[in-house]
């Protein structure tokens, strides 16, 4: 089976479920908690600066600030450096790039080719677009065997309920 090219990745965030947007809404909000927690360090140095009493205890009385001080001039230069660094970078881009818009959609790819990709029928995968929810199965090598429409088994099932509801009820 050839691997699907590049240009086959379907990206129709238009098409996601609310569940599927939750959850990229979640996992968003939790990497914004970690960024956040990455800050920890700051707040707690501000923390020790509005807190006078332990900061005058462990930097004055025990003398811990000559150690700080040298640590804050190690920690400038890092900044510095690092600050420079992308701020060069970022102005090298704009000087690259400006007045370039290379941001564009990529095209959908038609049935006919996903299906060579894939070694399906083009009428099975014209068929798979109109699912909203689907099962793809495939079998130890990864090729697909079989795509199943998850919302016509879902109702199958219903009926099936129904069908048993009115039965019982019927013979009760």
């Amino acid at each position: 089976m050839k691997k699907p090219s590049p240009q086959l990745i379907i990206d129709r965030p238009d098409l996601m479920t609310w569940r599927q947007r939750a959850m990229f809404g979640a996992l968003t909000a939790a990497f914004w908690i970690v960024w956040f927690a990455l800050w920890l360090p700051v707040v707690t140095m501000a923390g020790w600066l509005f807190f006078g009493l332990r900061f005058q205890r462990h930097m004055l009385q025990l003398e811990g600030y000559h150690g700080f001080l040298g640590l804050v001039g190690a920690y400038a230069l890092v900044i510095m450096a690092m600050g420079g660094s992308l701020l060069l970078w970022a102005k090298y881009n704009h000087l690259r790039f400006r007045g370039v818009d290379r941001r564009r959609d990529f095209p959908v790819p038609a049935p006919a080719a996903i299906a060579q990709s894939f070694g399906l029928s083009e009428e099975l995968i014209c068929k798979a677009r109109q699912h909203q929810v689907m099962t793809v199965h495939h079998d130890d090598h990864g090729a697909i065997v079989r795509i199943e429409d998850r919302a016509a088994a879902r109702d199958a099932r219903v009926e099936a309920v129904v069908a048993e509801a009115r039965s019982l009820a019927a013979t009760h």
